[in-house]
């Protein structure tokens, strides 16, 4: 399955979303679009070029045309087609990619009081996909509802269905790429997040997992770009710097939580990750509002 990779934010904006009808014999007329267009078939079979590929889709199949392709039906349906499509506006996509070549699992720095700008992420929605209409329908039709009474207190919701719909075809494009090293990735994720607060070994992993310690480290290596001890101090510091915001907890307290007893091999990794000494990143977090009043030193 190829996959378009999409950079937020900002996050696709909903321009429309409707159910018809191409009745036997009807084509789609031929536009180029500023607009991407979800094409779901319900039921039939419909008929779609996209500059020079052209795209049969049947029952519980899927397609998303790009903006500033020319798109035209290059025949007719042999049947009346029920059709679902949503209109969305966004940038052009960044590439096309497989998605088992998509890094699912990969981590990103600790954000910090002193980020003012939101990082750029990526999406990913299948270009062209089978898919389990039933799961869809009851999204897609709420929408459709909303579209039909356009008052104020509808808007908000829509936009926030889209974002629904779009996390939907993204875990669908996942599902079909699972492979078998990207279990074994989950597998590992779910082990470190388990025992976060336990002193780590890769050969006690390897052995409750039953699979080699190299092994494991390329798994997680090819999905992550991390290794396991990596991995595990990344998410050991995510958990920290969320319980700075506890005045009751020393720093002390807060590393032997997170697995870490040694409080110097703490201060370093907590600055290495997060930019900054904890004491410090603390301070900044009451300065700034974000943890309860007063607080405890080491």
């Amino acid at each position: 399955m190829h996959c378009l990779e999409l950079q937020f934010p900002p996050l696709p904006q909903l321009l429309t979303v409707n159910q018809t009808t191409f009745r036997k014999q009807a084509v789609h007329f031929e536009r180029t679009f500023p607009l991407y267009d979800v094409i779901i078939v319900r039921r039939g079979r419909f008929y779609i070029t996209e500059e020079d590929t052209a795209y049969e889709l049947r029952d519980h199949q899927m397609i998303v045309l790009e903006p500033g392709k020319r798109h035209y039906g290059h025949k007719p349906c042999p049947e009346d087609s029920l059709l679902y499509y949503l209109h969305f506006r966004h940038a052009p996509p960044i590439r096309t990619v497989r998605a088992d070549h998509i890094p699912w699992n990969a981590v990103f720095p600790v954000t910090t009081y002193r980020d003012m700008e939101p990082r750029p992420h990526s999406m990913y929605i299948p270009k062209f996909a089978e898919l389990n209409v039933h799961r869809y329908e009851p999204l897609v039709t709420e929408m459709v509802k909303l579209r039909d009474r356009p008052i104020l207190e509808h808007m908000l919701p829509l936009q926030a269905m889209l974002g629904q719909f779009l996390v939907m075809l993204q875990q669908a494009a996942r599902s079909r790429s699972f492979s078998r090293s990207e279990q074994v990735c989950d597998m590992i994720i779910q082990y470190l997040h388990a025992r976060l607060d336990r002193p780590f070994r890769l050969d006690d992993m390897a052995a409750h997992l039953n699979f080699s310690p190299d092994y494991l480290s390329k798994c997680l290596k090819k999905h992550t770009g991390l290794t396991p001890l990596h991995y595990l101090n990344h998410i050991r510091i995510e958990r920290a710097a969320a319980l700075l915001a506890d005045p009751n907890l020393t720093l002390q307290q807060i590393g032997e939580s997170v697995g870490i007893a040694d409080y110097n091999y703490f201060f370093r990794l907590f600055r290495r990750y997060a930019g900054m000494p904890p004491a410090q990143y603390r301070s900044a977090l009451f300065a700034a509002g974000g943890g309860e009043d007063g607080r405890r030193g080491r």
